[in-house]
């Protein structure tokens, strides 16, 4: 996800990234989400990633705390903080935001992308991240590699562009319970499924298209019976103004999650 070239943000202090030689912006789309109030706190975190490879010179480091239950939708990001030219993991942030923006009950979550310096994305939360806000512990995640190392991609914008950049053909999301489902390319794709606003997760490999509609079903490997279908009508999320090209019902056992999706390589 390539986010456009920021400016400065009024704030008191300068946020400064624990990481040797890095700073830290905030994003000026969401300067109205940071006033200078007592309802300003922050999320403290670090991100990290397995292969040891140092990103080259000029690298980002941008992460986003989200609102799970509006689901991918532009409603969804609450603040978000960029962390400039890093080198190698472990990346520590600050990440400021608005306690008045939350919502009683809500479910919230943080996102994150790793961006060379010439805007390639490099790594990313392939899931949401649980997170409390408000709370003093030291969030910790780790990012996976986007598949096509020394190939040029196009800037992700969001989720649906990210995961369109990781091959993903078809994905849908839904709320209440949030939920979002992925499927891979080929005859026998690979489907994802994080549940229940990220306390379940579920994998089908080797998932068998459906022959009486669109959708994919297969068994996870404890033997959970997961279909997918999908119906190419226009589906509203319920909670924004968001519009997809698709509705998706998944099924999980007996357990039902309803939303609206999108055809990522068409």
């Amino acid at each position: 996800m390539r986010i456009p070239p920021l400016l400065a943000m009024a704030m008191t202090g300068a946020l400064v990234a624990c990481q040797s030689g890095s700073k830290t912006t905030p994003d000026p789309k969401l300067s109205a989400n940071v006033p200078a109030t007592s309802a300003l706190t922050t999320i403290h975190g670090r991100a990290t990633y397995l292969e040891r490879i140092k990103m080259p010179p000029g690298a980002d480091l941008v992460v986003q705390l989200v609102d799970n239950q509006l689901a991918d939708t532009p409603q969804a990001v609450i603040a978000s903080v960029r962390l400039d030219d890093v080198a190698g993991p472990p990346y520590e942030f600050t990440l400021p935001f608005d306690a008045t923006k939350l919502r009683a009950g809500g479910m919230y979550g943080l996102h994150a992308n790793l961006h060379g310096p010439d805007g390639e994305l490099w790594f990313i939360t392939d899931t949401r991240v649980p997170v409390t806000p408000g709370s003093s512990d030291v969030v910790e995640f780790r990012m996976v590699r986007v598949p096509g190392e020394g190939e040029a991609q196009p800037a992700a914008s969001s989720p649906w562009e990210e995961a369109k950049a990781r091959g993903i053909v078809f994905r849908g999301v839904g709320n209440e319970p949030g939920w979002f489902v992925e499927v891979g390319q080929g005859n026998a794709p690979t489907m994802r499924a994080t549940l229940d606003y990220g306390e379940r997760k579920v994998e089908v490999t080797g998932a068998t298209p459906l022959s009486s509609t669109y959708g994919y079903g297969g068994k996870t490997a404890d033997g959970a019976l997961v279909v997918l279908r999908i119906k190419r009508e226009t589906c509203s999320d319920g909670m924004s103004d968001e519009r997809y090209p698709a509705s998706a019902e998944l099924k999980v056992g007996e357990q039902a999650y309803r939303g609206c999706g999108q055809f990522l390589q068409e």
